[in-house]
């Protein structure tokens, strides 16, 4: 079956998505879009000069949106690094939403029907309101939410304990912002529960993964390889139909908005919501979080 895959915003995250999606063959077609459409039509060229080393090919298009008619996924990473002031991913909503109110009309015009995936921040309010932007199912739209403060977790856990990053099980959960936190409970190392391990600085990993951006960001000025690489794993669990669970942003429904938790991602966008069961701080913190995503929401409703 052939495979179609958007990307939207041709940024540092964007354009690695796409190469990230080109190298390793997952889109028959990979149709990429920037406001600029000569930095469009020149990536396009540029990821297609690589097609010659390539074991796969891949039909490359620019700024094509009745393309994404059957696309199976389009990715939305659209935004503006530098409106990101004090390091505050909030700063970022602006644009986000203009990004989203300029997009959202020619892709429902396009007949686009597969599943959405937001990487813009802040991530769980964008996320949100591409739900009410678009003619889909909320199931069919989520983010990389908390996928990327996982990944930061694990690493920083792993780094203290010496292990394979990959040997490190479990969740950070909640905003992809200030507000995230490792669910503790859900996490094992080497099959082991964290919890029953001595000698854990528990607060110290935290502050170490939540962090992790910043200490990147504060270098570089922008983050890429992670979240792309999250995006891209994202993007293959809806197109093959993996049933696997990321910790992404998706409805939740006792809130009535997305928030970061684990949820089963198929062909079908979010497949189901596995029930988490934490413990009372754990549960305090996620309000705690929630009520951080409402705040911002209502902030970007203000700008209507």
């Amino acid at each position: 079956m052939s495979r179609t895959i958007g990307v939207i915003g041709l940024g540092h995250v964007g354009i690695t998505t796409s190469f990230n999606i080109l190298t390793k063959g997952l889109a028959d077609t990979l149709v990429i879009f920037d406001t600029k459409a000569g930095l469009a039509e020149a990536e396009s060229y540029d990821l297609r000069d690589a097609l010659g080393g390539l074991n796969t090919y891949t039909e490359v298009l620019y700024n094509d949106y009745a393309a994404l008619k059957e696309a199976d996924v389009v990715i939305f990473a659209a935004g503006d690094i530098s409106a990101i002031l004090g390091g505050d991913r909030n700063s970022e909503i602006k644009t986000s939403k203009l990004a989203v109110d300029q997009v959202s009309p020619q892709l429902n015009a396009s007949g686009f029907h597969g599943v959405l995936i937001d990487i813009s921040n802040p991530c769980d309010v964008i996320t949100t309101y591409w739900q009410e932007k678009l003619n889909l199912p909320k199931t069919q739209i989520f983010g990389t939410g908390t996928a990327l403060d996982t990944y930061r977790m694990r690493r920083s856990v792993a780094d203290t304990l010496d292990v394979n990053v990959d040997d490190v099980r479990g969740f950070s959960i909640g905003e992809h912002g200030e507000t995230q936190f490792p669910a503790w409970s859900t996490v094992r190392v080497n099959n082991q529960p964290i919890l029953e391990m001595d000698g854990i600085d528990y607060d110290g990993l935290s502050e170490a993964a939540r962090l992790g951006g910043w200490k990147i960001f504060n270098e570089k000025h922008y983050t890429a390889y992670g979240i792309a690489t999250i995006a891209t794993e994202l993007a293959l669990a809806v197109c093959s139909d993996a049933k696997r669970v990321f910790p992404v942003t998706c409805f939740d429904e006792d809130y009535g908005f997305c928030i970061g938790h684990p949820a089963v991602v198929g062909r079908k966008g979010i497949l189901s919501n596995p029930p988490m069961t934490l413990t009372d701080d754990e549960k305090q913190k996620y309000a705690k979080t929630a009520q951080s995503i409402k705040d911002t929401y209502d902030k970007l409703k203000a700008l209507d």
